[in-house]
């Protein structure tokens, strides 16, 4: 058994701390393989689950939004060696070998993507996907990737652009070049497809500008390190850079996926000595500590993985991570994904900082994005109008939301008055 598998914070299973409910066999099962390496005592936790009906279905769906397919197929060949039922063995079977050879794919793109920008004196960092594999799981095969991150500085975007679209990627935004501009400016990533079919995403920032976390660009760019990745030297970035930007992503989407936190929890695990002093100082900068208490005590209630002491005192002085966690641990028990409102309060309360949420509020209603730009064609003399057609798009779309709750309410009234008369109507007939 490797050192990673009786590392303390993986020393046994415990059951998920969410507030109010009660785990399914299902989705404790999937937590306890939500890792590179099982303990003896998660490996026992999981032989028991398995002692009990089990809705196979619904783990294979719940492992498959989640994306854990290959680590539940890994542990499964690997750790539990039973007997599943035939069909649900087959599935797996062919979703994992479909999971390789889609790892292949990606690994071979990114080593041409690399290449590419690499010939213009394009310094590029491969960001999550089969790079984030190989390093936090040692193999790619073992995370679900669904597309090429790649890190890139902004001053760069304009060529890099140029250099893929020459090479035959397609370029999935087709701006003017003053739309390109606005586009850099305000948002952070640019997709492409390439050659062989694979989501290619060029990326300047963690999130778009109207988030306003405020990452200096140049602290972790000079800090990044070489690492050998699929035998090649490659850039990286530092462990406490990855982690602040993992929080940043999984905190910007609600941490709907658990591979995000199981990410989470094993750079943690992996990096003991982790500089915790560096990123909190860091995120508290960015604005952005909430969401990096929000993803370790995520990864500790959901994974089991410790909270380090660095990060007790911020906790004790930030009440509302637990809070938030709790909701966000109902959301993942449940798999209810958040209304459109709800995301948007979250995203509010997300933010430790007053003036951070107002930015936010600000920044999003008035930047112009590529839905607005399709609407009309505004020489760049007036391209601040699309700022106006951006908040008459959001008051429609308000408006439409408001409409809709209305209906739903107004629906429920008449449906319970009917109910009553009913009731009433029936309970005065003789008998």
């Amino acid at each position: 058994m490797s050192a990673l598998a009786t590392h303390p914070a993986l020393a046994g299973p415990r059951p998920t701390r969410i507030a109010g409910l009660q785990n399914s066999p299902e989705l404790e099962l999937l937590l306890a393989c939500a890792r590179r390496e099982m303990s003896e005592d998660h490996t026992r936790h999981a032989l028991g689950l398995l002692d009990q009906p089990l809705d196979w279905s619904l783990l294979l769906e719940q492992a498959r939004s989640h994306r854990l397919l290959p680590l539940l197929y890994w542990h499964w060949k690997r750790s539990l060696r039973l007997d599943f039922p035939a069909e649900i063995a087959q599935q797996l079977d062919g979703r994992f070998l479909a999971n390789v050879a889609r790892s292949l794919l990606l690994v071979q793109d990114l080593a041409d993507v690399v290449d590419l920008l690499g010939r213009q004196g394009i310094p590029v960092v491969p960001f999550k996907g089969p790079a984030l594999a190989e390093s936090l799981y040692g193999n790619a095969a073992l995370r679900d990737c669904v597309d090429l991150d790649i890190l890139i500085r902004r001053r760069d975007v304009p060529q890099a652009v140029r250099t893929l679209v020459s090479a035959g990627y397609v370029d999935g935004k087709q701006l003017t070049p003053a739309q390109q501009n606005a586009f850099v400016a305000t948002q952070y990533e640019h997709p492409f497809l390439s050659p062989s079919g694979i989501l290619v995403e060029l990326q300047w920032r963690i999130v778009p500008r109207y988030f306003s976390l405020a990452l200096s660009e140049e602290q972790y760019w000079s800090r990044i390190q070489p690492l050998t990745l699929f035998g090649r030297e490659m850039n990286a970035l530092s462990c406490e850079d990855l982690l602040l930007l993992l929080c940043f992503h999984g905190g910007k989407h609600g941490w709907e996926k658990l591979i995000w936190l199981a990410d989470v929890a094993e750079l943690v695990v992996s990096k003991p000595h982790l500089d915790w002093k560096y990123a909190l100082d860091q995120a508290r900068r960015a604005g952005g500590l909430r969401m990096l208490l929000l993803g370790v005590v995520l990864a500790n209630r959901l994974l089991g993985t410790t909270i380090p002491r660095d990060l007790e005192q911020p906790l004790a002085g930030d009440p509302t991570v637990e809070r938030i966690a709790d909701g966000i641990g109902r959301d993942l028990v449940r798999g209810e994904l958040p209304t459109y409102v709800k995301s948007q309060l979250y995203l509010l309360r997300v933010r430790e900082r007053w003036q951070d949420r107002v930015r936010y509020v600000v920044q999003f209603t008035f930047t112009a994005t590529q839905e607005e730009w399709k609407i009309v064609d505004l020489p760049p003399s007036l391209s601040v109008l699309y700022r106006f057609l951006r908040v008459l798009r959001g008051l429609a779309k308000a408006m439409s939301l408001a409409s809709n709750i209305v209906s739903r309410l107004i629906k429920s009234k008449v449906a319970e008055l009917w109910r009553q008369c009913l009731g009433r109507c029936s309970g005065g007939q003789p008998h």
